[in-house]
């Protein structure tokens, strides 16, 4: 892309003239790879993982695989393709079962290491029959200080953390993937459905449907970061709606309110509450006690 270079130069090591831009640091690490698969989510992370792969490795040494489940929206695996093309990028879908493992739909608080078990089984076994080097995922720094047992399920398959290796956090990324013109480089975490449902309650498709139908009507109102927990007691099915602070001013609309009452109750819930505390990634992770994580 024209003018990266000169977009990236503040984003030298340790600031010092002369050094390698940490983008620079970035590829040059990946190159060690030679033939690597990316598990692009079409998050951020993954999405600046792949870029940089197609950069050290070449279009021909880079396949993006996207995992596809209930609990991706569709809305998301629509834009993975879009991404993956976008910067030239080979992509294959692949569809994975955890719903089928009772240790993923039975929502323990470590829900997310079979998800993770599940899809890196599948990747390293498509790494070995198409006779590629590594696999590489789009875990990032800042990752380490929040509970993330999928990383767990990543470290039994050697997968490969590049910006773990270099430490690159979220901000970083951020503002490197903005200097490089990725489209996505601002765009709002969003992890699976999965995450929306409290530990212990099971995870199946019809609980997933409901909130993958929820948030498209929190999306066609303009909402950005939101999330719509599912809470079932008895038939009950309830819906809390967590919207970030500075757009809480708009949902407390009462006409919009009222809307938007009335079209989660249409889906299949009894009962439309708003989190007052406003939109908080990983709420439902407050009472689990973080494990340390060895990323040396």
């Amino acid at each position: 892309m024209a003018g990266t270079g000169a977009c990236l130069r503040k984003y030298r090591n340790n600031n010092q003239p002369g050094t390698m831009t940490r983008y620079e640091e970035l590829t040059g690490h990946i190159k060690s790879f030679k033939k690597v698969i990316v598990a692009f989510s079409g998050g951020v992370d993954s999405y600046f993982v792949l870029k940089a792969s197609l950069d050290a490795l070449g279009k021909e040494n880079v396949l993006a695989v996207t995992g596809d489940s209930p609990a991706l929206k569709q809305s998301e695996r629509e834009q993975t393709k879009k991404l993956a093309s976008s910067i030239g990028a080979n992509q294959k879908i692949i569809f994975t079962e955890e719903l089928n493992d009772p240790n993923y739909f039975n929502n323990p608080n470590n829900r997310c290491f079979f998800c993770k078990d599940e899809l890196y089984n599948k990747l390293t076994g498509m790494k070995n029959d198409i006779d590629y080097n590594f696999v590489l995922d789009g875990t990032n720094f800042d990752d380490m200080s929040d509970y993330r047992p999928g990383y767990k399920a990543s470290r039994n398959y050697g997968i490969q953390s590049p910006l773990v290796n270099l430490k690159f956090t979220k901000t970083e990324i951020r503002n490197i993937s903005h200097a490089l013109g990725l489209e996505i480089w601002n765009k709002p975490a969003s992890p699976c459905l999965s995450s929306r449902i409290p530990y212990g309650q099971q995870v199946t498709t019809e609980k997933l449907a409901m909130i993958e139908k929820a948030e498209e009507v929190l999306n066609s109102f303009g909402f950005i970061e939101y999330r719509v927990r599912h809470y079932e007691i008895g038939k009950n099915k309830q819906a809390k709606l967590e919207i970030a602070k500075n757009e809480m001013e708009r949902i407390l609309n009462t006409e919009l309110f009222s809307i938007i009452d009335e079209k989660l109750k249409a889906i299949g819930y009894n009962l439309v509450a708003l989190d007052l505390a406003g939109f908080k990634s990983g709420s439902l992770n407050v009472n689990i006690k973080l494990p340390i994580l060895n990323h040396n």
